[in-house]
């Protein structure tokens, strides 16, 4: 059990978990208020879990290029469309 020899293997790398991997990818976006604090100071009793009203969805990051926008259902059925690559609009860059 002493310090490892150069004649010894190296051990074969260790299989990360998938959960602890993709963990950004499996939480979901929310908008609601029972995470924050209360006016006093204290914690909320978090009785409740995600409601669909509260879903956010991530952000469309718009780039330049060729029109493509897609369709994307909202409350009440009513739609919005989500402008992924776009050829005009209002820019800002910051380093100009």
């Amino acid at each position: 059990q002493g310090p490892i020899s150069p004649s010894r293997p190296a051990p074969p790398p260790r299989k990360q978990n998938n959960t602890t991997k993709n963990r950004a990818a499996a939480m979901g976006i929310s908008r609601d208020s029972r995470h924050k604090h209360r006016k006093t100071g204290g914690r909320r009793n978090i009785h409740q879990k995600k409601r669909k009203f509260e879903m956010g969805r991530p952000a469309a990051l718009c780039k330049m290029g060729s029109k493509r926008v897609r369709p994307v259902r909202c409350r009440g059925g009513n739609m919005k469309y989500r402008a992924l690559r776009i050829d005009s609009g209002n820019f800002a860059w910051g380093s100009e």
